[in-house]
């Protein structure tokens, strides 16, 4: 019988990270998703709809919110990938108490692949699922400093993955980086994370992908298809995919081969 419940456990940190777990009492396996950059893996729909197809196929789930992140504690300034990969770390443990098994696969989007990839040797997952993965944080940071240099000049210039390389200004960049007064969609955000990841590429760390599936849209103008510098053995390219994949047209496209994979 599938029961909903909202749990609550502590990260390295002392905060109260929260989530959604949704289990049978007769399932021997459980899926832990993790959301992106400032997004709630409790409340966003593709996480919550493949939670839904999982308990159809008698899989249980936990979705959580990182520090700062949806309904969980924290001060989302202090986001790193170090502090990511603690938090999941917490959730890895808690999940392996509270579900008495060690048959745990992951769920992340975004930039929680990064994370991911830290915690691969020890965590032992058996299934990985990485949604546009953020993995080249060197050059997207780059990325999206120049797309948004030059959106502020309100020039007729469409930056791209493709030539945004020529309109980058590396001394502007780096002196960027180490801003204290930068703002997302809903938060403030340290020099921490952008200093952590300048020069970082995290691809590396899945070289050995055979339990690993992408998917990944093909107009993510976020986290574009090029930004990758690994191969995946098993991945579906979303047509008119974005960043997220969650319309309808796009879902449909990925979440029956993701579930089937997990199974």
């Amino acid at each position: 019988m599938r029961q909903i419940k909202l749990i609550e456990f502590a990260n390295k940190a002392d905060d109260l990270l929260r989530g959604i777990l949704v289990s049978s009492g007769d399932s021997a396996k459980v899926v832990l998703m993790c959301g992106g950059f400032e997004r709630s893996a409790t409340t966003e729909k593709k996480f919550k709809a493949l939670a839904d197809r999982l308990i159809e196929n008698n899989i249980s789930s936990l979705r959580f919110d990182c520090a700062g992140c949806g309904l969980s504690d924290g001060d989302f300034s202090k986001t790193t990938v170090k502090r990511m990969t603690d938090d999941l770390r917490s959730a890895v443990e808690f999940l392996k108490e509270e579900a008495e098994t060690e048959n745990i696969s992951l769920v992340c989007h975004s930039l929680s692949a990064c994370a991911a990839g830290r915690v691969l040797d020890e965590a032992n997952f058996k299934k990985i699922v990485l949604i546009a993965p953020a993995l080249n944080q060197k050059d997207l940071l780059r990325y999206w400093f120049t797309k948004q240099e030059e959106e502020s000049k309100k020039i007729n210039i469409k930056i791209n993955w493709n030539n945004f390389k020529n309109y980058l200004d590396e001394k502007r960049f780096r002196k960027d980086c180490l801003r204290t007064d930068k703002m997302t969609k809903a938060n403030y955000i340290s020099s921490a994370y952008f200093l952590e990841n300048k020069d970082k590429d995290y691809s590396a760390l899945f070289k050995k992908n055979d339990n690993v599936f992408l998917a990944r849209g093909d107009k993510d103008d976020k986290v574009p298809l090029e930004s990758l510098n690994i191969k995946f053995k098993n991945e579906i390219i979303v047509k008119g995919g974005d960043h997220d994949i969650e319309r309808p047209d796009m879902f449909e496209q990925w979440i029956e081969k993701t579930v089937d994979f997990l199974k």
